[in-house]
């Protein structure tokens, strides 16, 4: 694959670079709840304070070791500790308990030695949990999801379903030429979201979304048993995403974009006319993200696409499912400028390769739990698309 022009390496709008100084968390206060445990990791990740936080799951006692005289002598076991030193204690759901005190950790050895013997040690493994803040950040606040019933459920599997059919689809396409893209297109705004507390949109992502269309125009007709059709069909919608990307309302007061394209796409006459119709000035605000799994199933054409998009001043960004396809493709290499990594609860175990993204901006999409914008905030990363930035904005 051959490498980008030359370009000069862009800001790192996704770090933390001029963050105002942030006080450390005090040692001491009145008993919290969830809430205010969350908040001791946003300020820790803040003032890079560090704190060690015991939490004493209740609500995972094996059965045989959850009567109330196992739970009386776990509950004093984690509070004996506390009158020989400062701390916090956090009254969690389902009876659960935890305490955040500075390092050194002397709690959790204490607790350990107050139950050993009296309980079985399997079971102080599955109820005595330590966590060290800011660097375990995510894990706490994915546990914390988790225990407040935050995390949602996996959905069912989805019926079987006929694979799509060529016969069945053409049809469709020549619709799609005249229809509103809108219903069939995702837009989400892409937050700046700092530990610090500030928070602010930065841009508007917008992406096709072939499944809707499909259940509206072919409904029970599977497009995973088909890639070939359902790029096709995504394709057709990327086309009508670009013919109105340049509507006169957006001109006369452009705003940044982040749009989701294939190599198809890319190279397209539909993004050749539009950049026709874009002012010199404009094309900055247009970031072009190309999905890493187009780049290697076409590296030809992404290099095609990727040198005439950088010559004409758009920025270039790759969609990256995980921090694995980053150990493949280098993305300052690739001439991206913006790296729009996918949050999944596999990251934290994969994430991309050390300083892979150290000469770009990073997106973390998918960011619908508190526990990716956590780990975002453990590597740096402050530009989020998903609900949970939503929920910070409307504060």
């Amino acid at each position: 694959m051959t490498a980008a022009p030359s370009v000069a390496p862009p800001p790192l709008r996704g770090a933390r670079v001029h963050a105002m100084p942030v006080d450390p968390p005090p040692l001491t206060g009145p008993d919290g709840g969830a809430a205010e445990l969350a908040a001791l990791v946003r300020v820790c990740l803040a003032s890079g304070a560090v704190r060690d936080v015991l939490w004493l799951r209740l609500s995972d006692l094996p059965r045989g070791l959850d009567r109330p005289h196992h739970r009386r002598l776990l509950r004093e076991a984690l509070a004996l500790p506390q009158h020989a030193r400062r701390a916090r204690v956090f009254h969690l759901p389902n009876g659960d308990m935890a305490v955040a005190t500075a390092p050194p950790d002397t709690l959790r050895p204490a607790v350990l030695r107050v139950l050993d013997g009296a309980v079985d040690d399997a079971a102080v493994a599955a109820v005595v949990r330590g966590l060290r803040l800011p660097e375990q950040s995510g894990a706490l606040l994915a546990a914390l999801e988790e225990s407040l019933g935050l995390v949602p459920a996996a959905p069912p599997p989805a019926p079987a379903m006929p694979p799509l059919t060529a016969e069945e689809l053409a049809p469709v396409l020549p619709v799609l030429l005249r229809a509103d893209p809108a219903p069939y297109l995702r837009r989400q705004p892409v937050c700046r979201l700092a530990p610090e507390g500030e928070s602010g949109v930065v841009a508007e992502s917008v992406a096709p979304m072939p499944g809707a269309l499909r259940d509206r125009l072919l409904p029970g007709r599977d497009l995973d048993a088909v890639p070939a059709l359902t790029a096709q069909l995504r394709l057709h919608l990327e086309l009508r995403m670009l013919a109105g990307v340049a509507r006169p309302e957006w001109l006369a007061s452009p705003r940044p974009l982040h749009l989701s394209l294939s190599v198809a796409a890319l190279t397209s006459d539909a993004f050749l006319a539009l950049d026709g119709r874009l002012p010199r000035a404009v094309r900055p605000m247009l970031t072009l993200a190309v999905p890493a799994a187009e780049v290697l199933a076409d590296p030809a054409g992404f290099a095609l696409g990727r040198d005439l998009a950088v010559s004409r001043g758009y920025v270039l960004a790759l969609e990256a499912a995980g921090g694995e396809v980053l150990a493949l493709l280098d993305p300052a290499r690739l001439g991206a400028r913006v790296v729009r990594l996918a949050w999944t609860d596999a990251l934290p175990a994969n994430p991309p390769p050390a300083g892979v993204l150290q000469e770009v901006s990073v997106v973390m999409t998918g960011a619908d739990r508190a526990a990716a914008v956590a780990w975002g905030w453990e590597n740096g990363v402050t530009l989020f698309q998903g609900r949970a930035t939503d929920r910070h904005l409307r504060r």
